[in-house]
């Protein structure tokens, strides 16, 4: 009885749950957009628990949000350095970033390439 006054007394709650409930709902959950906000309500609960960090991270890959995702997974680097997952997570992260950025540059090249033909096409008219 003491102990669950106890409990409830020194639990924090978000909303009326607590971090372990957030984080079921989060694990559960199929959106990666609603498990990043329920992620968010376990770290505001428990910041210092990496292995949300790491799947918070995991869902910022699937909405292709690399820097998020690789801030993420420092976050629960800096925590637990030891954390083999959030360490091969970030480096997939990493990868991941610099060939969308790749892609992009190359997108970027193939516009200007189209424009310039467009000038000249234009000029030759």
């Amino acid at each position: 009885m003491l102990l669950s006054f106890l409990d409830k007394l020194f639990k924090k709650k978000i909303e009326g749950k607590i971090a372990e409930e957030w984080y079921g709902l989060a694990v559960s959950e199929g959106d990666p957009e609603k498990k990043i906000e329920y992620f968010d309500k376990v770290l505001a609960l428990k910041p210092d628990f990496p292995g949300a960090w790491n799947l918070r991270g995991l869902e910022f890959v699937i909405l292709k949000r690399y820097e998020d995702a690789i801030a993420s997974f420092d976050k629960a680097l800096e925590i637990r350095p030891s954390y083999l997952e959030a360490k091969y997570n970030r480096e997939d992260a990493e990868m991941e970033l610099k060939r969308a950025r790749a892609a992009e540059g190359k997108n970027e090249e193939e516009r200007e390439k189209a424009d310039v033909e467009k000038d000249m096409e234009k000029e030759n008219a």
